[in-house]
């Protein structure tokens, strides 16, 4: 029965995160809207008449606490690389976005640090923000490392920094190492899979992958972390 219920409670935010996402590919669907293929050529002319900038703002708000849910930045970054002419186009892409994110979680620190995160819990993020808050409590600012692999996860982690009033330098320090490795690790995957990674990362078994190793990946944590309690 524990187990069932640790599995329950490790399960309940990534299938909280597989029903809004598989709400909106219904409501996309029941409104008629634009294609895939459409949404990525609109993308595609943005970026061809906009250049770095639009990179940069899709960048920055993909790394904003909550806002960047709703907002299809990380398909801005991926088209920005996948289409790049060359490939030091693509690294300065890569260079765009590492700047733009860290901007991002930057701004996301300080609004932790001085309590306008508040604003934002009406959407639900307190247990989310709790969560990332008992990571760096227990992990320190290493914490920041094995979260930043996904904006989502950085912008609570970020935040969470900000409220534990983290050393701002040291914050920003890492954040911007952190930032750099997996920007590379993720641009030189995007870019040697071209667009094979628009149709790899968007389709419904990659989703229910990433859905199945969060879960078992939390899952892991609180046994984990009761086990210790438990010592």
């Amino acid at each position: 029965m524990n187990r069932l219920k640790n599995l329950w409670q490790a399960a309940q935010v990534p299938l909280l995160g597989a029903c809004f996402f598989a709400a909106l590919y219904f409501l996309w669907g029941f409104f008629d809207l634009p294609p895939r293929e459409v949404l990525i050529d609109f993308m595609r002319g943005l970026i061809a008449e906009y250049g770095y900038i639009i990179v940069f703002i899709g960048a920055f708000i993909e790394s904003l606490l909550v806002v960047g849910w709703y907002f299809p930045g990380s398909l801005i970054i991926f088209i920005s690389v996948i289409f790049a002419p060359t490939p030091m186009a693509a690294v300065l892409s890569v260079a765009v976005v590492t700047l733009a994110l860290w901007c991002g979680y930057t701004f996301n620190f300080f609004i932790g640090r001085h309590g306008w995160y508040r604003v934002l819990v009406a959407f639900g993020i307190k247990q989310y923000v709790d969560e990332a808050k008992d990571k760096l409590t227990k992990y320190g600012i290493f914490a920041v490392f094995t979260s930043y692999w996904s904006p989502g996860l950085a912008s609570f982690v970020s935040t969470a920094a900000g409220i534990l009033h983290y050393p701002a330098f040291k914050f920003l320090s890492y954040s911007l190492i952190a930032v750099i490795l997996w920007n590379i690790f993720w641009g030189t995957l995007v870019y040697h899979l071209g667009e094979r990674a628009l149709t790899m990362f968007l389709s419904w078994p990659f989703m229910v992958f990433v859905i199945v190793l969060w879960i078992g990946a939390r899952y892991w944590n609180e046994r984990k972390t009761k086990a210790s309690i438990s010592l």
